[in-house]
């Protein structure tokens, strides 16, 4: 899949299906908006017009927080049939007027043929753009024009903002019904306490971006892949309040039947339960035994799971 993180004055893109949409998650009702636009292949060039939060002064929604990260999302596109994907700065384009967006990006730049959304999906300039204008602009140009239904889940529809509420409450298996496949983070291991080696289970410790959404505080059952193959893992999203000193909120994972060094390396960890939420313990011992316990416990309900 090609990504283009800016728009020019002109593009060699043949005729595109394109689909709009931040599309964080990528989940159930976000596939539903893709897989229109991939089904116009090969006619027409399935692509994504999307965008990327590059400050937290730009996000504007309360409670926000990514559920992937921009590696993870491109992937995840590309996996759905997307071909192109554009995906400015939103500071680059939180000024545009509507008309502008419709004839300057999707017409000019992107040569959309055939445009797909959701029935909630606004854009331009304080949000003045919607589906009337955009329907209006493409039946002038001959371009089709689709407003996708939203996809439902015990009837109410599936949405990012439904997905996050399950993440902060422990609710992974809610969340992973949303998404329609498990909830993933990534980031490049880095260097911890080193305590985890000398307590006899070594662990990789990742930090969240400040774009992050953090789940709820605690300890998860977990699969990490390594070099195409998978190991069940034990994950402490938190502060380490036993022997941590205030730091900002991590993942740190232990890897069962793992012995490697992955430090510098993006790794990407898929969540599958929750197995306890933070907690203080009186002794390194009492911590150790836990720890140990945690993870025979997600080998337990994750080894079935592991296919390679």
């Amino acid at each position: 899949m090609e990504i283009c993180n800016q728009v020019s004055q002109f593009s060699r893109l043949p005729g595109t299906a394109v689909a709009l949409g931040l599309f964080d998650g990528v989940h159930r009702g976000h596939q539903a908006v893709i897989r229109a636009a991939a089904d116009c292949a090969p006619e027409l060039m399935p692509a994504v017009f999307t965008f990327r939060f590059d400050t937290r002064a730009v996000v504007t929604k309360k409670q926000f927080g990514t559920l992937l990260r921009p590696e993870l999302k491109a992937k995840k596109l590309e996996e759905n049939g997307i071909r192109f994907m554009l995906e400015p700065p939103f500071s680059t384009i939180m000024k545009m007027e509507p008309e502008s967006f419709i004839q300057g990006i999707l017409f000019n730049f992107m040569h959309a043929k055939a445009v797909f959304c959701g029935e909630d999906f606004r854009f331009g300039k304080n949000a003045a753009g919607d589906t009337r204008l955009l329907r209006a602009a493409c039946q002038k140009n001959g371009v089709r024009f689709e407003i996708v239904r939203p996809v439902l889940d015990d009837g109410v529809p599936v949405s990012s903002t439904r997905i996050r509420a399950a993440l902060r409450e422990g609710d992974v298996p809610l969340a992973n019904r949303l998404l329609g496949s498990p909830y993933m983070t990534c980031g490049t291991v880095v260097h911890g306490r080193h305590m985890g080696h000398s307590l006899g289970f070594p662990t990789i410790n990742q930090l969240f971006s400040p774009e992050d959404l953090i789940p709820r505080f605690g300890v998860y059952a977990t699969i990490v892949e390594v070099d195409g193959k998978e190991y069940v893992g034990a994950t402490d999203i938190g502060v380490k309040p036993t022997v941590g000193d205030g730091y900002a909120p991590a993942a740190e994972t232990f890897i069962l039947d793992f012995d490697g060094d992955l430090y510098g390396r993006n790794i990407v960890i898929r969540y599958y339960a929750f197995l306890r939420g933070e907690k203080r313990f009186d002794s390194l011992e009492e911590l150790t035994k836990t720890v140990l316990d945690n993870a025979k416990q997600a080998k337990g309900l994750l080894e079935p799971l592991i296919t390679h």
